[in-house]
């Protein structure tokens, strides 16, 4: 019997050790989440960009985007506010089809705050007949006139359809000389429209190096490229 006692309190000794044990590797394992996480903030406070920025973002509403592409072109923006873009970067919205409408103004310290408007304004709003993309643009120009401190971060979102070629396309020249203009962003476009949209509407803007147009699958790539070209500013 004195045997099988001590049996069970060596057994129990043994348990009692476990909980040391585990707080013990709950410790550590605190102690290297928080230097990974400090060491992953350094980095990105290290390549935050300094240049003073400004977006403008306008999204086609008209009735030959989808929904998924709108959620799309909401997801892109989101993304390039959380990861690219420095916190509170002034960020301007409007939503265009035959005619345009300023939906939002703010400065963002996450992205998460655009949600609600994104749901209400952009993604469940559905416009009429008509795509009017040159009056977006005009719209771009008299922003970018309040801010001559900033330079700016274009996004047309649109499956690419235009019915005013001809005045997207002096719109984009005009804005294609602003040398506060560094980026221009235009999708997700769709195949039937690409070329026009790269080689006739925002021409201009290719020729003077600061379009990136995207579709439904490059997405990520056209904001890596957006990402590289502000970094750049820094050099």
């Amino acid at each position: 019997m004195s045997r099988s006692r001590g049996g069970r309190s060596r057994g129990m000794e043994g348990d009692g050790h476990n909980p040391l044990l585990m707080g013990l590797a709950l410790v550590g394992a605190l102690i290297l989440a928080s230097a990974i996480g400090w060491w992953l903030w350094s980095y990105s406070h290290a390549q935050t960009l300094k240049t003073p920025l400004a977006v403008a973002a306008a999204f086609d509403v008209s009735q030959s985007v989808s929904k998924k592409q709108k959620q799309q072109a909401v997801g892109f923006l989101n993304k390039m506010i959380g990861t690219v873009l420095p916190t509170r970067t002034p960020v301007k919205i409007w939503r265009y089809a035959e005619t345009v409408q300023t939906v939002h103004e703010s400065r963002p310290l996450a992205s998460k705050e655009l949600n609600q408007v994104s749901r209400q304004t952009i993604e469940n709003y559905l416009g009429r007949w008509g795509t009017r993309p040159d009056m977006a643009l005009a719209e771009f120009q008299r922003y970018i006139q309040q801010h001559p401190e900033r330079k700016f971060v274009l996004c047309v979102f649109t499956d690419g359809e235009c019915h005013t070629a001809q005045a997207t396309h002096q719109a984009a020249a005009e804005l294609a000389q602003n040398p506060q203009v560094v980026a221009v962003v235009v999708g997700p476009v769709i195949n039937q429209y690409r070329a026009s949209v790269e080689n006739s509407y925002y021409a201009p803007l290719r020729d003077a190096g600061k379009l990136t147009v995207f579709g439904e699958t490059d997405m990520w790539d056209a904001l890596a490229r957006v990402k590289e070209r502000l970094q750049a500013l820094e050099n």
